[in-house]
This record gives C-alpha cells, structure tokens and sequence, in this order.
C-alpha cells in the first residue's frame, strides 16, 4: 500500500474502534509509527497525511543576495586601489562605513572563496 494510504487506514481502523496495538502489528508498523499519525489526525490539518520536510527552517550560516554582493562589490573596489589591503578586516571596515550589515570574519571568508576571490600566495616561489 502506498504510505498515505497506508496512514489512513490506519487511522480509520482505529476510529472505527480496533485496538492501536492490532492496527500497527498487522500492518507491519511500529507503536512510534501509528502513534505519530494518530497525533497528526487528532490536529485536525486537513493534510495531517502527508510527510513533512525534514530541512532545516532556518540556515544559520545563509546570508542574503544583497549582502554577498556587498562583500564582492568591497572587494573588488579594494583590489583597484593601489596599496590598499584586501583582506576581512579591510572589507568589514569598509562595510561598517556605508552602515552595512556586519557579517562575521569567517562568513565574509566564505563568500570570498565561493566567489573565487581569493588567491593564495605561496610562501614559497616555484624554483626552476
């Protein structure tokens, strides 16, 4: 049986008086599993059958559009400058002069990395 189907017959069996613990053994269920449903039903949702995603709500470490483009447009400008300093420090300097938000040093490492801006130095020179 299909897992929808499955959850209102399920449920129907029990509104029309069997006992949970016959319901859930002979369909080859656990006690957690009817339990869980019978809890859905009785919320009265009119989808109480159907799963529920399982992503998380929210991401901690998301951050918007606007301020990854803020991050890439700082750093960007930074490099066209002549001795200016590129680095997390400099870009949440110049962030915190237009009054941007104020993301941590490592999101701002992470948008860096993802955008392909950041270019490692090797300490040591290729020899050759």
């Amino acid at each position: 049986m299909e897992e929808k189907k499955l959850r209102r017959c399920a449920i129907d069996r029990y509104l029309g008086g069997e006992p949970p613990k016959s319901i859930y053994e002979d369909l080859g269920r656990t006690k957690q599993w009817f339990f869980k449903w019978l809890g859905r039903y009785q919320t009265g949702d009119p989808n109480w059958f159907s799963s529920k995603s399982k992503a998380p709500k929210r991401r901690p470490t998301e951050i918007s559009q606007a301020t990854r483009d803020q991050i890439v447009k700082v750093r960007k400008r930074l490099e066209r400058e002549s001795f200016a300093q590129v680095g997390v420090s400099a870009i949440k300097w110049e962030l915190h002069k237009i009054g941007a938000l104020l993301p941590s040093d490592r999101t701002v490492n992470r948008v860096l990395q993802q955008e392909g801006l950041i270019k490692k130095k090797s300490i040591h020179p290729e020899r050759g």
